[in-house]
């Protein structure tokens, strides 16, 4: 045990200083230059293999290619990359503003058209009153014995200043060109009716049918005229105002026409069936207009409909429709029912008035939301354009800033990965391999029973006279010779180095991973290559002695797990391996001593030769049957590779785990 503390307090000590050094704080070791360490101690990033490894593990994928973000063209292309990723969002952005800003000029100007062609409705709406107001004073005054001309010139005074005021309105619309031409000549036409009526007393009604039908033709023209301009700007929020404010001109056009028809039954006490059937027509229509209007404009005709007017106009409408004659003034009921009707076609026209503010309203509402819209739109363009640069300039700075990062992410990296494995060899020289994977994923294994390993023990005959001949050094050296040889051989073989104490060596087959019956014929042989190994094998510093070995081997069952927390090994428990080591003691020099289950254990599998020792007392066991184990059938001579008994007189070869510790000159120092 003694002669192996030198070995173990290096490697503590080579432990300790790397610890320590990566230890120390960033800061302290940047402060040293690479000029100022010892030759075995500078830095390096390591292999230019390595790196690149590393470097590609972390490569990123852009479309078909992947780029590795570690070298020149990588870094170019993810910061370009970058660049582009909140630029594209932010050109669209752009664009998006840009066309919703041009929609918001688009709605600006229709709303400005939109109130063009309101006005222009509205004085359509007016010539159309004025041309309404005109038939029924014309009417009235042919029918009621030409005593309203008075009445009836100021409204064909009136009819003139809104013809003039809407040819000076419409004087750049194309689309009213024939309406203008064909209303030029309409003061002669309407001087021609009247001396017309005056000149013909006998046929008044036909006269005034002939009157109606002609303001009727012109009327429907208007009306054309002013559907159109509804339905081209009928949109947004105001189209059902102009559809409301479209019906209601409607049925004031059909209740006038009515008027006349009603004049007429009044004044000649009866309606013959055509001009019956025509007030019908024209009143239903009027309501039906009416009753429509509900629909787009409610409750604005319900003050109409609670005034007393309407209960009059009611009332006439039954007598109308009654067609009954009777003795009556006709005089005073052609005026008194052309006073009602005048009255509430007025209370319609407040209605019509009252519709054209509410279109104006809304239209104001909409040209100022379109107007905010658009200085809304313009101020975030002039935003965004603003912001733009300072946002590609900010991604600019934490790309090269995450690339700075990266690289010493990579560094890290590469450091991390060899210290990692370099505490994998080493856990993988304390620990099995399949043990070591067990405690990496389940951070724990519990002992494990196995119902038939064989155990293997061999000692160096004569080793405390040896050392004692020995200085330290030498017997370290000795050691360190002999176990490269024994694990040079053993790797041959399905089996397990347990451990060694001094010159004791230990192994064992069949666990951690079962292998069935086969651990008996590996032991076997592995005993047999190692015995003809060490036959051939020189002492370092004795070359003139022959060394020697006794091994001992046992086959049984046992108990295996981790024990230790500072210092964990794994372990094997039971009497297996105390009938094992007392093969080993009780062995003889150059000799394989084996118990009675390892030779019935070699017999079953047939072709190895054993040799009956006899009956011997075995501490702890008793009188039992032992056996040497002399030979392998149809084996050829084994032979030594030059490797195996390389043995350097002048210099220490380190052990295994001491070579992994000191594998900074390999990985990071040169």
């Amino acid at each position: 045990m003694n002669v192996t503390l030198p070995n173990i307090f290096y490697g503590i000590k080579l432990l300790e200083e790397r610890r320590n050094r990566f230890r120390l704080p960033r800061a302290s070791i940047m402060k040293l230059s690479i000029a100022d360490q010892p030759r075995s101690r500078r830095i390096s990033i390591g292999t230019k293999t390595e790196t690149t490894e590393i470097m590609n593990e972390v490569g990123v994928r852009m479309g078909c290619f992947r780029v590795n973000p570690g070298s020149r063209e990588g870094r170019r292309l993810y910061l370009i990359q970058m660049i582009l990723l909140p630029f594209v969002p932010i050109i669209a952005l752009i664009a998006q503003s840009c066309h919703n800003m041009a929609s918001a000029s688009r709605a600006l100007r229709y709303a400005e058209y939109t109130k063009q062609q309101i006005s222009l409705t509205v004085e359509l709406g007016r010539l159309l009153v004025a041309f309404q107001k005109e038939r029924a004073e014309s009417a009235l005054y042919i029918i009621g014995k030409n005593e309203n001309w008075t009445s009836l010139n100021d409204t064909f005074s009136r009819t003139n200043d809104v013809l003039r005021n809407i040819n000076r309105t419409m004087s750049n619309d194309d689309s009213t060109g024939g309406m203008l031409l064909h209303l030029a000549n309409f003061s002669y036409i309407r001087n021609e009716i009247i001396e017309m009526a005056i000149e013909n007393s006998s046929v008044k009604g036909e006269i005034a049918e002939r009157t109606t039908s002609w303001y009727v033709n012109v009327n429907h023209y208007i009306l054309e005229q002013i559907s159109r301009r509804i339905g081209e700007t009928a949109t947004g929020d105001t189209w059902r105002l102009m559809i409301a404010y479209k019906y209601i001109l409607q049925a004031i056009e059909h209740l006038t026409i009515s008027i006349v028809y009603g004049l007429q039954k009044y004044s000649s006490g009866h309606l013959l069936i055509p001009g019956l059937m025509s007030y019908v027509e024209h009143d239903t229509l009027a309501h039906e207009y009416l009753n429509a209007i509900n629909h787009f404009a409610p409750n604005l005709t319900k003050k109409t409909e609670q005034s007393d007017v309407y209960g009059l106009m009611m009332d006439s409408r039954r007598h109308i429709y009654t067609n009954e004659m009777g003795p009556f003034d006709k005089i005073n009921t052609v005026n008194n029912y052309y006073t009602i009707m005048e009255d509430y076609v007025h209370l319609l026209r407040n209605c019509e008035s009252e519709l054209q503010e509410a279109i104006r309203q809304q239209l104001y509402v909409e040209m100022r939301s379109a107007s905010s819209q658009q200085a809304a739109l313009i101020a975030i363009l002039v935003l965004i354009l603003i912001i733009s640069p300072i946002i590609i300039l900010l991604v600019r700075n934490a790309t090269m800033t995450i690339q700075k990062f990266a690289d010493t992410l990579v560094l890290r990296a590469h450091e991390l990965r060899c210290e990692k494995g370099k505490s994998d060899r080493l856990l993988y020289q304390m620990l099995p391999p399949a043990v070591v994977r067990q405690l990496k994923q389940q951070r724990q294994v519990p002992a494990e029973n196995f119902d038939s390993v064989t155990i293997y023990f061999s000692d160096i005959v004569g080793f405390t006279k040896l050392s004692a001949k020995s200085t330290p050094m030498e017997v370290v050296n000795l050691l360190n010779t002999l176990y490269r040889l024994f694990d040079s051989r053993i790797r041959k073989y399905d089996v397990y180095k347990v451990e060694t104490i001094g010159d004791a060596y230990m192994v064992v087959s069949g666990l951690p991973q079962r292998n069935g019956s086969r651990h008996v014929a590996e032991i076997a042989t592995m005993s047999l290559d190692l015995l003809a190994g060490i036959r051939c094998y020189v002492i370092p510093h004795k070359p003139e002695e022959k060394l020697e070995i006794r091994i001992g081997i046992n086959t049984g069952p046992c108990v295996a797990g981790i024990v230790g927390t500072t210092m964990p090994r794994y372990c094997l428990f039971g009497d297996t391996i105390n009938t094992a080591s007392r093969m080993e003691s009780t062995g003889e020099a150059m000799k394989i001593h084996i118990s009675q289950s390892t030779k019935e254990a070699l017999d079953l599998l047939g072709g190895y030769t054993t040799e009956l020792r006899g009956s011997m007392e075995v501490k702890g066991k008793g009188l039992m049957n032992t056996y040497w184990l002399t030979g392998k059938d149809c084996t050829p001579e084994i032979q030594m590779d030059y490797e195996d008994m390389q043995i350097a007189s002048d210099d220490i070869i380190n052990p295994e785990f001491l070579q992994i510790i000191s594998s900074d000159n390999e990985i990071f120092y040169s």
